[in-house]
């Protein structure tokens, strides 16, 4: 345990996951994202693709200039990781960070905005605004659609925005006089358009390259590291999470991230912390997939407790199965738990069907998959001595039967055996 102060969350406890190698609306790289804390959708924001052709636009827009100007995409995920939504923003910024407030039914988001282009021709806010999400449309800076921008000061640089549940509190993060703070806010009276600092502290130095931050019950979570992929960074990457209090600004604790090894291109992005059904988790996010389209990987620290050693990631959940593959006796599903910090896939119930070759069993939820392939022999019906096959777990979600054949057919196979390390 690195838990040192109440409320602080365990950043160096077992890993589980959110969403597995998702699309999002365009092909860019996600950069940030927060949810909805009544229905859990999730809000991803990314770079605007090039390419397109806008409101207002005679031709399409290269990624150079999108980058530039800071034109961005929100796209919006139910849990299942399906889109239902997305929205553009043009003249915003970078998208580093993203807050979500559901009021009454109406989805607001938190972003930056007033881009403004870097040494390198990249665009990141100045300011930070909030405005409803409307799926579909396109948003322009200085739109009366969205609220007065604020500055936190009159040079500010790299603003960005996230809320904190736990306090009810607005953080901005910017740049200022030679290094990077971070203010808290009341957050009823900052959507009311008044800013009050309720604290400022200064960002810890040599963490690497930022990529993200949250904050709970007075601890304050950073996310920094760099794209791994086999020739660059190569694996497992260069990836933490910070742990600082709030009160002092002391550093808690700083852990290295070596879950997920098995993306392709794994590049730290974005954090976010909610709670649902009593659970409180750490959520941090890898960007995925070289070459793209990019996807979106979302994993979690739940702050959930051990009993008897044993700490239950995600409970049992369904496994959708396949065409002519049918349930025996009690319907196949599946779970996570971590023993003595090792995280493993368990699963439970049986199939039947005749299974003449391989074949896929089912489907796992996001949850459940895993990012390197998670393998064990199980028990089948025996024929002529034959009677244990192998299933398989794939990094693309599918749940695989190994063994059957013409001569020597798989009738049954019973699960509950499988336990396998998930990574």
């Amino acid at each position: 345990m690195s838990v040192t102060i109440e409320g602080q969350i365990d950043i160096a406890g077992p890993v589980g996951k959110l969403l597995h190698r998702r699309p999002l609306k365009n092909s860019t790289v996600m950069q940030s994202f927060h949810t909805d804390p009544v229905s859990g959708d999730i809000f991803v924001l990314q770079l605007m693709q090039g390419g397109l052709t806008l409101s207002g636009e005679s031709a399409p827009v290269d990624y150079d200039t999108r980058n530039s100007r800071g034109d961005m995409c929100v796209t919006r995920l139910n849990r299942s990781g399906a889109i239902t939504g997305y929205m553009y923003l043009r003249g915003f910024g970078h998208g580093v960070n993203l807050g979500v407030e559901n009021r009454n039914g109406t989805i607001r988001l938190w972003t930056e905005t007033a881009s403004q282009p870097n040494s390198k021709n990249e665009g990141f806010g100045t300011s930070i605004t909030n405005f409803d999400f409307r799926s579909g449309s396109v948003l322009d800076f200085g739109s009366s659609l969205h609220a007065k921008p604020y500055r936190p000061t009159p040079t500010a640089l790299f603003a960005t925005p996230t809320i904190d549940r736990s306090s009810n509190e607005l953080v901005v993060r910017f740049y200022s006089d030679g290094a990077t703070h971070f203010e808290r806010y009341d957050l009823a009276k900052a959507s009311a358009g008044v800013f009050e600092p309720l604290q400022r502290v200064e960002l810890p130095a040599d963490l690497g390259v930022f990529q993200g931050y949250a904050s709970h019950r007075g601890v304050l979570y950073m996310l920094n590291g760099e794209s791994s992929t086999a020739t660059r960074n190569p694996p497992p990457g260069n990836t933490y999470i910070t742990a600082m209090e709030w009160a002092t600004g002391n550093v808690l604790a700083h852990q290295f991230i070596t879950a997920a090894p098995g993306l392709e291109w794994r590049e730290p992005e974005g954090m976010h912390v909610d709670t649902r059904n009593g659970v409180t988790n750490l959520h941090f996010g890898f960007a995925c997939e070289d070459p793209g389209p990019r996807t979106c990987t979302l994993l979690t620290i739940p702050d959930t407790v051990e009993v008897d050693g044993v700490k239950v990631m995600t409970d049992w959940t369904p496994i959708a199965l396949a065409s002519g593959v049918t349930a025996d006796v009690n319907p196949p599903q599946g779970r996570l738990i971590s023993v003595a910090g090792t995280t493993t896939l368990q699963l439970s119930g049986g199939v039947k069907g005749s299974f003449t070759g391989d074949v896929d069993l089912g489907t796992l939820p996001d949850a459940l998959t895993p990012s390197v392939a998670a393998r064990c022999n199980v028990p089948r019906n025996n024929n002529g001595g034959t009677c244990v096959a192998r299933v398989e777990a794939g990094t693309d979600g599918v749940l695989r039967l190994f063994g059957g054949r013409d001569t020597n057919a798989i009738t049954w196979a019973q699960l509950d055996s499988f336990s396998a390390v998930w990574r």
